[in-house]
């Protein structure tokens, strides 16, 4: 089955480093996705500056899913909070703040990215796409969660 995005909800900047004399700082952005596989992706972008200007980005992509040794499962889920709401922070603040410290995860390959684990490559790159053909330009605008209608099965292209 060819992976695709079904839905999308894009956090925007939810964190940024304090600003200092130092000439690095820090903008942190996160976006959820789930695939047609079901599979329900995060994608954690950071952007790294030098003297205030764009020194690279880097792409994190994990399951925001974890199994802790207690057996409690600690996951993401899709909320109806808008943007620019109290909510809305809400939403992506309950998810992180309650994120575990690794000596508290149960080992699983799967799901940790920490012991090798984490979204396949195929995942990855169907992920990394959709990003960048269609929300990197736009990662500071915080969105609703948005569905992706399906196109038709046999849809054949006019020239």
């Amino acid at each position: 089955m060819k992976l695709k995005v079904v839905k999308y909800k894009n956090y925007g900047c939810m964190m940024e480093s304090e600003e200092t004399e130092d000439p690095y700082d820090n903008r942190f952005f996160w976006c959820f996705f789930e695939l047609n596989s079901s599979e329900i992706i995060n994608l954690f972008l950071a952007e790294n500056y030098k003297n205030k200007k764009i020194r690279d980005i880097d792409y994190d992509f994990q399951y925001p899913k974890e199994e802790l040794k207690t057996g409690k499962i600690h996951e993401y889920k899709f909320g109806k909070a808008e943007p620019n709401t109290r909510e809305f922070s809400n939403e992506f603040f309950d998810w992180f703040d309650n994120l575990s410290p690794i000596k508290n995860l149960k080992e699983n390959k799967k799901l940790h990215t920490f012991n090798g684990g984490g979204p396949t490559k195929e995942e990855i790159k169907c992920i990394k796409n959709f990003y960048d053909k269609n929300l990197l330009k736009k990662r500071e605008k915080k969105t609703n969660l948005v569905f992706i209608k399906a196109s038709p099965i046999n849809e054949k292209k006019v020239l």
